[in-house]
């Protein structure tokens, strides 16, 4: 493949959609005057894990799909970081993004909105190009250590709540100005409870989706409560309650002392769809209030 342009590798599943992702980051590419290709596409004599290892080596830049953490994507994600190749993540959902990778930021893409996409990736691989090192691993970790650490504590059952206020909180993740963690970028055999264990005791702010059934689980009220409540009280971590559903918030003992963003009367099930948009930015609001007085 010879080529005068910088080289990038494309690290991703094989598949149809994953064909029409690869097409969204050639056109990326081509805005960016690079010169993109994937594992398919090499010509090699030796084995076909050789050929991946020398493409990632001697690439400028590695892009890498981390929808869903597909074990041969983290296999060639993790020789990237440990040969220092300069990463850029993408994913269809910030929530699909492998827990052990949400500390570099990842860039979403939406196939059937791809124009936006398009021109942001081309941006950023421009920016990687010039300047490699903020796309390194251990530059991320250095940045990682400056983000204020957000925890949002919820119950399954309120999904869709959740699903919404991560759109409100992308902009700071883009910006590096947050390290955000929620239960979701778990995968599959991590040792889940440590890792929550880890997350409650980094965190500097935690927004809570108050609901009958947060108060009813078991697992938030005995495992997760506790240690954030200590913190408030021992360091000062942020509690932001935002009253989902009705409920007994403001008969317990031990939240109804904090503020809520919305008031209990109000809970977003109660809301319209245009009113609860105007609380989820009040949330946004808030965390970003606790970033000035850190």
């Amino acid at each position: 493949m010879p080529t005068q342009k910088p080289k990038i590798f494309v690290i991703q599943p094989f598949g149809k959609e994953s064909d029409a992702v690869y097409e969204l980051i050639s056109s990326a590419a081509a805005k960016a005057d690079v010169f993109v290709y994937r594992a398919d596409l090499l010509e090699t004599k030796d084995s076909v894990l050789q050929s991946i290892h020398d493409a990632i080596h001697s690439a400028s830049l590695t892009i890498a799909d981390v929808t869903d953490a597909n074990p041969n994507v983290m296999y060639e994600v993790g020789f990237a970081r440990a040969q220092n190749i300069p990463l850029i993540l993408i994913a269809n959902a910030s929530r699909r993004v492998p827990f052990d990778l949400a500390i570099s930021l990842a860039l979403i893409y939406d196939l059937s909105n791809s124009s936006e996409f398009i021109e942001s990736l081309a941006k950023l691989i421009k920016n990687a190009l010039k300047n490699p090192n903020a796309f390194r691993f251990s530059q991320a970790v250095a940045e990682q250590a400056k983000r204020q650490k957000v925890f949002i504590s919820y119950s399954h059952h309120d999904n869709e709540y959740l699903d919404r206020l991560l759109v409100h909180l992308k902009p700071l993740e883009k910006e590096g100005l947050i390290d955000l963690w929620v239960d979701t970028r778990l995968r599959a055999g991590d040792r889940w409870k440590k890792e929550i264990e880890k997350a409650l005791q980094r965190a500097t702010v935690a927004v809570l989706l108050v609901s009958a059934d947060f108060l009813a689980s078991d697992f938030i009220t005995d495992n997760e409560l506790p240690p954030l409540l200590r913190s408030a009280e021992e360091r000062g971590t942020r509690i932001i309650p935002l009253i989902v559903r009705p409920c007994r918030f403001t008969r317990d003992k031990n939240l109804r002392h904090f503020q809520s963003v919305n008031d209990p009367k109000s809970s977003l099930a109660l809301l319209s769809a245009g009113k609860q948009e105007v609380i989820y930015d009040l949330v946004a609001a808030e965390v970003e209030r606790s970033l000035q007085k850190s």
